[in-house]
């Protein structure tokens, strides 16, 4: 074989290599880190349980107990979650669902304690530390609450709720009668001046809640702090012993403290997920490594498997002798 047969079936060579990269999500095959693409649709979903997100390729992400700082969780109770993430070149939408054979949306009991899960980004340059950064890299945390959900769905769950008995004193400038309830009871200013929390401007102390998912922003264990500005939207749903949450944001920063998405190709992002039955809470739970997020642009998308084809057919062209290319010598 000549140098014109070698460059032939180096060309082939190459092309079949590129067709496995490209039909595998465009991955390199020496690629170490984890990666997986959103997927680009016209209109995003609003239901986790929508079969847009079948759109999506799915990526199993494992995670492990978080048992360095207390309160500490010495074995995973769910050990991976699985993800799918949506873009339509304004918006990023993230599922997560998980297996959990008890449905735990109520706090409201010292003894009881809520299924949740959460998404991070780095917001300063660089990759911060996974446990919620570090002094000086600022991480964006997204924290669905299964009792937010609960009480958007149903209504604010008080605690008459868990304790039908309970009796409340008599307040002035509270409406209705004992046992009194939140919100529609304290509605007055006045009334409200007995609740510490709400009249202190608490926002965790809010009854009425107009997303399951508080936005956060953290430099470390210990520092997670309500953000101004909520411009997360979210939605849990419970079904046959699997959570299916879903997120969704502007790809835009509307702030300094939230991550900012826009014109990102790649965007490193972690996950985390709590059992309530398992008497989770705080850093009592289960988190994943940094992955890596591709998003990309809404114009020029072709389809992945379609240029895998185009590599395929051009690798099985030159193999088989593309005479414009493939010229054999007499002494071949």
């Amino acid at each position: 074989m000549g140098p014109t047969g070698f460059l032939a079936r180096g060309v082939a060579l190459a092309a079949v290599l590129a067709a496995v990269g490209l039909t595998t999500g465009g991955r390199v095959l020496a690629q170490q880190e984890p990666f997986y693409a959103a997927a680009y649709v016209s209109e995003l979903p609003t239901d986790p349980r929508s079969p847009v997100w079948g759109r999506a390729a799915a990526s199993e992400v494992p995670l492990i107990p978080q048992a360095g700082i207390l309160p500490a969780l010495t074995q995973a109770s769910v050990p991976k979650v699985t993800v799918r993430a949506l873009y339509d070149g304004e918006r990023l939408a993230i599922l997560m669902s998980w297996q959990d054979r008890t449905r735990d949306a109520l706090s409201g009991r010292p003894d009881l304690f809520r299924d949740g899960a959460a998404i991070m980004f780095p917001v300063t340059e660089g990759l911060p530390n996974v446990c919620m950064g570090a002094a000086g890299q600022v991480t964006n945390l997204w924290h669905w609450k299964a009792d937010w959900q609960e009480d958007i769905d149903k209504g604010f769950q008080d605690v008459v709720d868990h304790y039908p008995n309970f009796y409340k004193d008599v307040y002035p400038f509270v409406t209705g009668s004992p046992p009194y309830r939140m919100p529609q009871d304290f509605s007055a200013p006045e009334a409200q001046a007995y609740l510490a929390g709400l009249s202190a401007g608490n926002p965790l102390s809010q009854p009425l809640k107009s997303s399951p998912v508080e936005e956060l922003v953290s430099q470390g264990f210990g520092t997670a702090t309500h953000k101004a500005a909520q411009n997360v939207s979210g939605q849990g749903v419970w079904t046959d012993g699997t959570w299916r949450v879903m997120f969704s944001r502007s790809l835009k920063a509307a702030d300094q403290e939230a991550a900012d998405l826009q014109g990102r190709k790649q965007v490193a992002v972690a996950f985390a997920v709590w059992d309530g039955s398992n008497q989770e809470v705080g850093a009592r739970k289960q988190l994943s490594s940094f992955l890596t997020l591709a998003v990309g642009e809404e114009t020029n998308q072709m389809p992945v498997w379609l240029w895998g084809v185009f590599a395929a057919i051009a690798a099985a062209t030159v193999w088989l002798g593309w005479p414009a290319l493939v010229r054999r010598s007499p002494r071949e």
